[in-house]
């Protein structure tokens, strides 16, 4: 049964990459690929789908080999909490990577390229010491791209977008250009702020906003 859920989800993801409107290019091109590593999860909240999504995504860095023609990115989807509005699925979110940092701190040292602190413009979450960008996804956000019917969490490799090199601006391009032509502007919170821990749950936040994430706990 758990693997027909998994199956089903995978699923709807596919469509819903799939859609005309979906602006990701990056996304589109590991679909396309059948590059796109999917587990699925009982929750958000729970510890012990936590603890096999860290397992996971371990596991998927041991044979990830990031080229300039790679878009592999990890999607975990998760059964709960089945809706939220943006403020709540941001305060799950923040919680369930605490909780995943304070697991991989006992195990795993920050990667070194990227800052720890979540303010910084050159933060990334690291995970086994490899740094990413999340996206989150949920059916309650207010942006297209991130409205999916289950909440999600997709792991992109920094180290991918950087073997990418002047093809990952081209891409940025583009995407930028499909969000004007579909959803008639490109996502304001990419143009007002560098610091990407803001970007993580997809949510328009404050000049004010100060991420809860705390390193090293």
């Amino acid at each position: 049964m758990a693997d027909d859920t998994a199956r089903d989800v995978f699923d709807s993801l596919a469509d819903f990459i799939s859609q005309e409107d979906f602006v990701c290019l990056g996304a589109r091109a590991a679909l396309r690929r059948q590059a796109v590593v999917h587990h699925h999860y009982r929750s958000l909240q729970d510890r012990g789908s936590m603890l096999a999504h860290h397992r996971d995504l371990l596991d998927f860095l041991v044979g990830f080999e990031p080229t300039d023609r790679s878009f592999t990115s990890f999607v975990a989807t998760f059964d709960d909490p089945a809706a939220t509005d943006e403020d709540e699925f941001e305060g799950l979110l923040w919680e369930y990577l605490q909780s995943m940092h304070d697991e991989d701190a006992e195990h795993y040292p920050w990667n070194a390229q990227y800052d720890s602190d979540p303010s910084s413009a050159d933060f990334a979450f690291s995970v086994g010491s490899h740094p990413f960008f999340i996206v989150g996804l949920h059916p309650g956000a207010s942006r297209p791209g991130r409205r999916f019917s289950k909440p999600a969490l997709v792991f992109n490799s920094h180290v991918q977008f950087n073997a990418l090199g002047i093809k990952f601006f081209k891409l940025r391009t583009k995407i930028r250009n499909r969000e004007r032509a579909f959803h008639g502007s490109v996502n304001p919170s990419f143009v007002r702020y560098k610091d990407e821990a803001r970007h993580y749950s997809g949510r328009f936040t404050e000049p004010e906003w100060e991420c809860p994430f705390r390193p090293g706990a």
